[in-house]
């Protein structure tokens, strides 16, 4: 039965649950139920019977049904079955029954001048969830590092303007320096040289020894060309110099940039990179990544994206886990996990898919996780896929390619709240943030996780709900 908004009877159980958030003994008297994705009540587990991290499984609940009930998606029904048993609906998955939950008969004196009382069910005896053992993983192949030599290429010499000092080791040429860039506000080559001067220090840290994905400029915010070594050899009709490094990995076919020095770096501005991906393993271990990372992005506004962000949070604090985040530059944010590069690509995205469901979980209307067959119009999606090997993100304090020169930036937790905009963080606020916030995201390898055992943790607490 459908217990509609406006009615008395749904908004007395908003004033109870509302009332009852900040309780300590909230959990004894409105208990909770989770249910299997596409399941019905029939099949719900009480989270107090969970084994483990039984606590964060009530927060995570008890927030999700809050948040229904202030949602204009999701309709509130009480079982026709098992009277005092209410569960949700979502508008758009008539047959999920999300976030099961009863009221106590503690509560019916404390609330009784309330008008029309939901139905109140007496405790009934919890019964432990046995959780599945562990599921055997696969080893990926070891991924060999290959020493490439470089190779005699040519590269366009332009004689014209004077040359920007930017205390170099290696001398080359500095070309279309007024070629325009950017255009809102407007940038020239030499602006953009000068921004990258300037933030080295703060950006080549996570850079060094990591295979690069270096983006050409482009008016669109979502083109992918790419300057490649390759790439260089064809079009440049003098030497490519022989200081710049290189590295090959046997699953690539070609040469794979390196930037460990501001020589380098400025060496790609001049050949048109605008934007720098670096992997997520540095080239002494190729094959064990050093930190994992979930996007999040949005075609809707950009509020439901902090929302995201802020329940994300608050799982990763219950399964105590470190985490920077970071504006990706265009429309979404980036979570960092930092992990101490003894595990292989495979597991890292494993880890990241189950933090993502357990996010898909607690905000089952707002989010849905890459890849599956979930609604995604208006949704926030959650981008484990980040974590395969091969694959990088767009590094903080590097510019972004589109119209208007946006900046990765590192955020403290407490700036993703209502009011964060993404525009604020660009070529020039960045350097007025470090003079007062510091190298926020210097702390992403002060506490590292090693991801199998975490891995192994994730699957024996929550394996079974997926």
């Amino acid at each position: 039965m459908q217990i509609r908004k406006n009615t008395k009877a749904f908004k007395t159980i908003l004033e109870i649950v509302t009332a009852c958030h900040d309780r300590a003994d909230r959990d004894k008297l409105i208990r909770v139920y989770i249910t299997k994705a596409g399941h019905t009540i029939d099949d719900r587990i009480n989270v107090a019977g969970i084994q483990g991290d039984s606590g964060l499984f009530y927060d995570m609940t008890y927030q999700t049904i809050l948040t229904n009930l202030q949602s204009s998606n999701c309709q509130l029904h009480q079982s026709d079955e098992l009277p005092g048993l209410y569960f949700f609906h979502s508008t758009i998955d008539k047959v999920w029954d999300e976030t099961p939950f009863e009221f106590d008969d503690a509560l019916k004196k404390e609330f009784a001048s309330l008008p029309e009382l939901p139905v109140f069910r007496k405790k009934e005896k919890v019964e432990k969830v046995v959780i599945p053992t562990s599921k055997v993983k696969s080893e990926p192949k070891a991924v060999k590092k290959e020493k490439v030599e470089p190779k005699k290429a040519r590269m366009v010499v332009n004689r014209g303007p004077k040359q920007p000092d930017y205390k170099l080791k290696h001398q080359f040429e500095f070309t279309d320096l007024d070629k325009v860039i950017f255009r809102q506000p407007q940038l020239s080559k030499k602006d953009v040289l000068d921004y990258y001067n300037k933030i080295s220090d703060y950006l080549l840290p996570y850079l060094k020894d990591r295979p690069q994905k270096v983006r050409l400029h482009s008016g669109r915010k979502h083109d992918n060309a790419q300057l490649t070594y390759d790439a260089l050899e064809e079009e440049s009709t003098d030497q490519i110099p022989k200081w710049v490094q290189t590295t090959k990995i046997s699953k690539e076919n070609e040469a794979l940039l390196l930037c460990n020095d501001k020589d380098h770096l400025l060496f790609y501005v001049q050949m048109g990179g605008i934007s720098f991906y670096p992997f997520h393993s540095r080239t002494k271990s190729i094959g064990n990544p050093d930190y994992l990372v979930i996007g999040m992005d949005t075609d809707a506004e950009f509020t439901k994206v902090i929302d995201a962000a802020l329940g994300a949070k608050e799982i990763l604090t219950g399964l105590q886990l470190p985490s920077v985040v970071k504006t990706d530059g265009n429309s979404g944010l980036h979570i960092y996990i930092p992990l101490d590069a003894k595990s292989k690509f495979e597991t890292s995205k494993a880890v990241a898919e189950y933090i993502c469901k357990l996010i898909r979980i607690k905000l089952p209307n707002l989010v849905n996780v890459q890849g599956s067959d979930g609604h995604t119009y208006g949704k926030v999606t959650l981008d484990y896929s980040l974590n395969e090997e091969g694959a990088s993100v767009i590094a903080p304090y590097s510019l972004v390619t589109g119209e208007s020169p946006a900046v990765a930036t590192p955020l403290l937790w407490d700036e993703v709240k209502e009011g964060l905009q993404l525009e604020d963080f660009n070529h020039e606020t960045i350097f007025k943030r470090l003079k007062q916030e510091g190298d926020l995201f210097e702390n992403l390898f002060k506490k590292k996780i090693n991801a199998e055992e975490l891995l192994e943790r994730l699957e024996e607490n929550y394996g079974f709900l997926f």
